[in-house]
């Protein structure tokens, strides 16, 4: 019996060790399906998984074939549809969460929780139904013709300006944009935290960094080069239906960029309203929806995801990881691409100019 039991026990510890060993690979094979769209060409360029759609780099959540039903008219564009636009982590998930506030949509309570409020409030239509329904992120056209305004439909994009988020004579815009090496380096966060979804989750995060900025600069990312995408919604910063949102901005005065946004949505926010909404998108409560998440602890605790959504948000925290080099390639693809256009270099840009090598 005694010998029985110490069988039994050495098997199930033995047992154990084997799952825990061989749980995060399956939970990785595991996502990196439930967040690939099938039957795709993949990006030939840089060093992440990610897919081509019409000759731009994509997440593999995408599909060419949705971003041509965007476009051929299966999807319809409605009178008072809000677009949240932005390059990616340039402070989507709180403007969505300050439009859903000033809105007084359920989905406020949860601001910073990505998954559930894209399914539930603001949806990103270039992300098609991949079958999982609300542990997934995709909406099929259908739904999203019929998406209920609350007054009025939100919608996310990481589109350069084109295509369906061209002007429409029906739709505003909301452009988000942070400092591009701020933007850099919580960008390199959510690659190397999700290293089942961008192929990155046999580098280290200090390893790998000298190659994502190398691809980040080459635009051999989701949705291209910062700087073209930058350019591309400056030039219609004057259009009566876009308006700029700095995230600086929004951190240094929320009141301020809260009242603006307020305006542009047809809003009449009262004082006592804005500090709700400010009170109701804090940094805090975002991240602390973010972590609350019981599905997300787990990947966490599991090394699947290795980072948290929201992180810090603060300004200049990556200014000191570039290096002279980096800086300087910033500052030519600034000069080349956006000071033509007007773009004010502290826009895009922290500190002096880089010397150019």
């Amino acid at each position: 019996m005694i010998l029985s039991r110490r069988v039994w026990l050495g098997t199930g510890v033995a047992s154990a060790a084997v799952l825990s060993a061989t749980l995060p690979n399956i939970m990785s094979a595991l996502l990196r399906h439930m967040f690939t769209a099938p039957n795709q060409m993949p990006w030939e360029g840089g060093r992440l998984r990610l897919i081509d759609v019409g000759g731009m780099p994509a997440q593999a959540l995408n599909s060419a074939e949705r971003s041509r039903d965007l476009v051929d008219g299966s999807f319809l564009h409605r009178e008072g549809d809000v677009w949240v636009v932005s390059y990616v982590k340039s402070g989507t998930t709180w403007t969505i969460g300050i439009l859903a506030a000033l809105w007084k949509h359920p989905s406020a309570d949860y601001a910073g929780h990505l998954q559930k409020v894209t399914r539930n409030f603001c949806p990103q239509p270039e992300l098609p139904d991949l079958g999982w329904k609300d542990d997934g992120f995709g909406h099929s056209i259908r739904e999203l013709n019929d998406w209920p305004g609350t007054p009025h439909r939100c919608f996310k994009s990481h589109w350069p300006s084109k295509d369906h988020v061209a002007a429409n004579r029906k739709s505003k815009f909301i452009y988000v944009i942070r400092n591009a090496q701020d933007q850099i380096t919580s960008h390199w966060n959510q690659v190397y935290g999700m290293g089942f979804h961008y192929g990155t989750e046999n580098m280290t995060f200090e390893g790998g960094w000298d190659g994502f900025v190398e691809d980040w600069l080459n635009g051999d990312v989701e949705n291209g080069q910062y700087f073209e995408h930058v350019a591309s919604w400056y030039s219609r910063r004057d259009d009566p239906d876009v308006l700029f949102v700095r995230f600086e901005d929004l951190k240094r005065d929320p009141r301020d960029v809260i009242r603006r946004i307020a305006s542009f949505v047809g809003v009449d926010a009262s004082p006592v309203h804005i500090e709700t909404v400010i009170e109701m998108t804090s940094f805090e409560k975002m991240r602390h929806a973010d972590e609350q998440d019981a599905g997300l602890r787990f990947m966490r605790w599991l090394g699947v995801i290795r980072r948290k959504h929201v992180r810090q948000g603060e300004i200049g925290s990556g200014k000191f990881r570039f290096s002279r080099k980096q800086l300087a390639a910033l500052e030519l693809e600034y000069e080349k691409k956006a000071k033509p256009l007007g773009v004010p270099r502290e826009w895009v840009l922290l500190g002096e100019a880089a010397p150019q090598f």
